[in-house]
């Protein structure tokens, strides 16, 4: 039998399946759980006893170097994992993977003269970098352990191997063995590829290659993926999936399934993960729900995104250099074909969108209709509704898309697009939101900055985003704090700082204005103020979607 702590039967079955063999214990009542649990396992564990820590750490160095096999170390609470210390810092210069394993008690109960009680995570730092698990056995909690303690192992691996610490608090009781076996844990496995002309073992290949229905999703990238993406499209191997700011062509599938996927199936058995961060969420939300969704992620860093919750494999490479071998290697699928005319169909109503009112969305779509006889060098996206409007008419183009998708909210969109226009050629177009846009203004500051930036400002009286956020709208707060409703206007900013500046207040005049906008000789930026109303914006919106739902009754 094994003990009743579910972190600590998943650490265990993760050690076994990753090869583990030798431990060293210590002794301790709160390791007793994680002992038990190895001396369990005898016929896969070796259990090597060592009462002093010092010494622990060392003896494990030593096993290491006897079969160059990762060794784990499990000490109690407490001091006892102060004292491995010295010998994780040898483990670190020496390139030890050492993998110290510590119990510990109730964060809580830190500085309430609990003995044996202290700051566990990160106390073998910078020697060993440290994962602490959660112990509550919520759906998520598992599922993070079981990344934390795959994403551990794995990084032992790293910078020419090091040790490791793993943290796993435990309150009593502490000694109840009623579990009859281990739970069958997700594995999740690295490959560092070392010949170019074969990035990927065989095996794998083969096994993308016989995935029922196959995607590629790609999230924010920046290099240029046209030539194997155009290789996937034409063989119909892979279902190419983009998202705007990956700055490769077939972006705007992603979108129509962000508007559809409630309404059909859409259930990949295998995701091909590349890129940075997501603006769709219900696509991610639909992949995490997916059962028997393999993930393998393409991450050149030493990062471990777990995006979709169906990490499996890891390939610590460029997708510049994966995804052409791909492309050569996989045979043609009837089901991404089937889902590639499908989605053609859907494309067709985005084209057609006409309205006769003045909406963000009406004049994304002009902005996006006039660039075709106005070329810019750049297009900047602002960190909210509009990079979500821009995804329904902007596809791949003769420019690169970019948009601070990395960490930030409001912040930087009208700095960015400043400090790229400092040293790039050609028009930039930046088109940001009202708060996004008063928020960053300062950027104008700058000394140097001329016409070749353009700024749309779309000024819908505070954030337009909260608008549409289901549920929101039954909160008195929304307009006014959350929302940050507001009277300003952007004329007296761009007189201040001496900028260009053009207004559209109705629909009838925004046409002639962005033509003018976009071709104004100036030596300052210009900027172009769009006042809409956020009822009538939502409205359009809702429009929009009905468009999709309208497709998915009639199929």
């Amino acid at each position: 039998m094994f003990c009743d702590k579910t972190g600590v039967n998943q650490l265990t079955a993760l050690l076994a399946s990753h090869g583990f063999r030798d431990i060293v214990v210590c002794p301790g009542s709160r390791n007793g759980a994680l002992v038990h649990n190895f001396h369990q396992c005898r016929e896969i564990f070796t259990l090597h006893s060592v009462t002093d820590e010092r010494s622990a750490a060392f003896v494990a160095i030593g096993i290491y170097l006897s079969e160059r096999k990762p060794v784990a170390l499990c000490v109690t609470s407490g001091s006892a994992l102060l004292n491995t210390l010295p010998g994780v810092a040898e483990a670190y210069f020496r390139h030890v993977p050492l993998l110290v394993i510590s119990a510990d008690r109730p964060a809580e109960r830190i500085g309430q003269l609990d003995g044996q009680t202290l700051f566990q995570p990160d106390a073998l730092k910078p020697y060993a970098a440290s994962y602490n698990l959660p112990e509550t056995d919520r759906p998520q909690d598992c599922r993070l352990r079981n990344r934390l303690i795959n994403e551990a192992i794995l990084s032992m691996q790293h910078n020419g191997k090091r040790p490791v610490h793993i943290n796993v608090p435990l309150t009593e009781p502490l000694f109840t063995f009623s579990t009859t076996g281990l739970p069958a844990e997700r594995i999740i496995c690295e490959i560092r590829p070392t010949v170019a002309a074969a990035p990927l073992p065989e095996d794998l290949t083969a096994r993308i290659a016989r995935a029922h229905f196959p995607v590629l999703l790609i999230g924010q990238y920046e290099e240029d993926l046209s030539a194997p993406l155009r290789q996937f499209e034409e063989n119909s191997s892979l279902l190419v999936l983009p998202e705007l700011i990956g700055n490769s062509s077939y972006s705007w599938r992603t979108n129509m399934l962000e508007e559809i996927i409630s309404g059909m199936r859409f259930a990949p058995d295998m995701v091909i993960h590349a890129g940075g961060n997501q603006v769709n969420k219900l696509l991610k939300f639909r992949l995490r729900e997916t059962d028997g969704c393999e993930v393998i992620r393409i991450e050149e860093s030493t990062d471990f995104p777990d995006t979709f919750d169906h990490l499996s494999v890891i390939v610590r490479s460029s997708p510049l250099t994966i995804l052409p071998h791909l492309a050569e290697a996989l045979p043609a699928n009837e089901n991404v074909r089937r889902m590639q005319r499908l989605l053609a169909a859907y494309r067709k109503r985005i084209e057609d969108f006409q309205t006769d009112t003045l909406s963000d969305l009406s004049i994304m779509k002009m902005l996006c209709d006039e660039l075709r006889h106005s070329p810019i060098s750049a297009l900047h996206l602002g960190n909210s509704s509009v990079v979500r409007n821009a995804l329904y008419f902007f596809d791949k183009n003769d420019f690169p898309v970019y948009c601070n998708r990395g960490t930030n909210g409001i912040e930087g969109s009208v700095s960015v697009a400043c400090g790229y226009s400092l040293k790039k050629n050609g028009l930039s177009l930046l088109l940001v939101g009202d708060l996004s846009f008063f928020y960053d203004q300062n950027a104008l500051w700058i000394q140097g900055i001329g016409g070749n930036l353009r700024i749309v400002l779309f000024n819908n009286g505070g954030g337009q985003i909260f608008h549409s956020l289901q549920g929101l709208s039954s909160s008195p707060s929304r307009d006014r704090y959350i929302a940050a409703s507001h009277q300003c206007a952007a004329c007296g900013i761009a007189r201040s700082y001496g900028l260009g500046y053009f207004s559209i207040n109705t629909l009838s005049e925004a046409q002639e204005t962005i033509r003018q906008f976009l071709t104004t000789e100036s030596d300052r930026p210009v900027l172009l103020e769009v006042f809409t109303d956020p009822r009538i914006n939502g409205e359009a919106l809702e429009n929009m979607h009905n468009c999709f739902r309208t497709i998915i009754n009639t199929k």
